[in-house]
């Protein structure tokens, strides 16, 4: 049984981390960020927020200080130690695999979206190579799922597969499409 401090960060863990690679930050901005940005999917309940930056704190990923304010309310703001920024990159450097696909994309973008701030463009650009050649090797396999087994698929189950395919589509295009925009510079 691992230890906590030898636990595996979870997705929102590298949530906050990639956030507070950007700027030192309370437990109260990161909730507010969570609550009114696209960031909406991670919950910004403090019974969420808190707990996280403690097991963070807990394996030395961030550190915390009190902020004193004349007039108001104290607070704790949270940074990334130099092990939290090796963490962060450990994770973003991670090779793209199928299952990274087939799992759901949502963990790959958080991934590339603080990916130029702690890794820089060429890291980028290199995610992004990995993630075009995944989805065009996987989306021919659902395709020919598709025409293969298609005809024996109640319709309701073909047209969500065929939705699942539209959708790895649309993946791969705005893939090339960040390529071309990072190749120009």
């Amino acid at each position: 049984m691992l230890r906590m401090e030898q636990s595996e960060v979870s997705v929102l863990g590298y949530a906050l981390l990639g956030l507070l690679q950007q700027q030192n930050r309370s437990g109260y901005d990161l909730r507010k960020i969570f609550s009114t940005t696209p960031m909406k999917s991670f919950s910004d309940s403090p019974g969420s927020i808190y707990p996280a930056l403690r097991r963070l704190e807990q394996r030395g990923l961030v550190r915390s200080r009190i902020q004193e304010r004349s007039g108001l309310r104290r607070r704790r703001l949270f940074h990334l130690t130099p092990a939290g920024i090796s963490e962060l990159k450990r994770w973003q450097k991670q090779p793209i695999v199928r299952d990274d696909i087939i799992r759901g994309t949502g963990e790959l973008m958080l991934r590339f979206s603080f990916m130029d701030e702690s890794l820089g463009p060429v890291e980028s650009l290199r995610f992004l190579m990995a993630f075009k050649a995944e989805l065009t090797a996987y989306i021919p396999i659902l395709r020919g799922f598709l025409e293969e087994h298609g005809k024996g698929i109640v319709p309701s189950g073909r047209l969500a597969l065929e939705s699942g395919i539209n959708s790895y589509e649309c993946l791969l295009h705005w893939a090339r499409n960040a390529i071309k925009s990072y190749e120009k510079g």
